[in-house]
């Protein structure tokens, strides 16, 4: 397909032939039970928008607003439209139309998330304000204290050959699965250091409207990755790998749960013994963040006595796209049948590599006074049980 045509596949909506195949497959539609809430309904909507047949209105706004880009859709479609690019480039034209609030947000968070001084604050903040009662009222998000500076231990140990990207939003809130990566890449010799001069992948002003900026992050993150220092550079968030894979494609780049399951993948004997029950989360960033799930799968079946679940559905948590910022109630909603799942097979763990989902999972579990259960990144739980 050339150049032209595919421009034209991501910008018509007409190439949608409205049969509805998407809707089952739709978390927003299953909850919400309708038609603007479903792939079928925003396309129209955006068909509408851009015939000037309907206003820019906060009503119409915040059906676009509130997909979660798990992109089931685009599997289900049988005419393959480009739905990622459709709801994106809408979301750009129209962000001047937003509401005040919704542009606040997004202010709010890219600049935190995306400037070290403030990312710092933050990361102290969550963790003195982690035990305080209107912390966990308000937000609901229990964050494990860790020290910040661990990885410096093998930056100093000569030739450097991995590079780790831990991404905006994980320095934060999963800094301590830079560790693990760290300490993983260390118990098989490569040595690895963290990426110090890349805030972020460009994903979370793309993905809310703000296309131009988020370019220019991936640009950045692109550049820095090539400069010749890394051999290879590694990154644990699967939505920055998604994104990355998406947009101007990096061949030094590779999601870091891939990399260190191509790692184990061989080798046996490796893993100490536990008795948890431990459900695997399959995040929509699967596909393409290019992490082979059944991969995951088989590593981890190679640990004794572990015993291993997986959601009976491969639907969206109701994270993605900042939905658990803008859109709470759906998240909560959308995520409850795994909330349930958790509850009935009395799960000790849960192991999900995005981001977005480990903290849609902390919010609902902590909503729902679960305290036996916790959240993992694979890569943390491999290296605690790594021998």
């Amino acid at each position: 397909m050339d150049n032209s045509a595919k421009q034209y596949k991501i910008l018509d909506p007409d190439n949608c032939a409205m049969c509805g195949m998407c809707l089952n497959h739709c978390p927003t539609y299953k909850v919400n039970n309708n038609e603007s809430e479903s792939p079928r309904g925003r396309i129209s909507i955006i068909h509408g928008l851009n015939a000037s047949l309907l206003a820019p209105t906060e009503s119409a706004l915040k059906h676009l607003n509130s997909c979660t880009l798990c992109l089931a859709c685009e599997s289900a479609c049988p005419a393959k439209v480009d739905f990622y690019g459709l709801i994106t480039k809408a979301r750009d034209k129209y962000y001047k139309k937003q509401k005040f609030l919704f542009k606040l947000k997004s202010f709010f968070i890219s600049s935190i998330l995306t400037n070290p001084i403030s990312k710092r604050i933050l990361f102290e903040f969550t963790n003195f304000a982690q035990d305080i009662f209107l912390y966990k009222k308000f937000f609901n998000i229990k964050q494990k204290k860790y020290h910040i500076d661990t990885y410096d231990e093998t930056a100093k140990a000569g030739d450097l050959k991995i590079g780790i990207f831990s991404g905006c939003a994980s320095d934060i809130f999963q800094k301590n699965v830079a560790n693990d990566c760290i300490e993983v890449l260390k118990k098989n010799n490569i040595k690895s250091e963290l990426v110090q001069k890349v805030e972020c992948c460009g994903s979370l002003d793309y993905n809310c409207g703000r296309i131009e900026k988020g370019l220019r992050y991936n640009n950045i993150t692109n550049n820095e990755f090539s400069n010749g220092k890394y051999k290879k550079v590694i990154g644990y968030a699967s939505g920055c790998s998604s994104f990355i894979n998406r947009n101007n494609k990096s061949n030094i780049y590779e999601d870091a749960t891939s990399f260190i399951l191509n790692l184990l993948s061989n080798k046996i004997d490796k893993f100490k013994e536990t008795n948890k029950n431990v459900c695997i989360h399959r995040p929509c960033t699967t596909k393409s963040a290019e992490i082979d799930f059944q991969k995951l799968l088989s590593v981890l079946e190679t640990i004794p006595n572990l015993k291993i679940f997986t959601f009976e559905d491969n639907y969206c948590c109701g994270a993605g796209a900042q939905n658990l910022l803008h859109n709470t109630k759906n998240s909560i909603n959308i995520i409850e049948p795994k909330i349930e799942f958790v509850k009935s097979n009395k799960i000790d763990l849960i192991l999900t590599y995005n981001i977005g989902c480990s903290l849609n999972f902390i919010n609902s579990i902590n909503i729902n006074n679960m305290k036996r259960v916790d959240v993992m990144h694979p890569i943390s739980f491999i290296n605690e049980r790594l021998k």
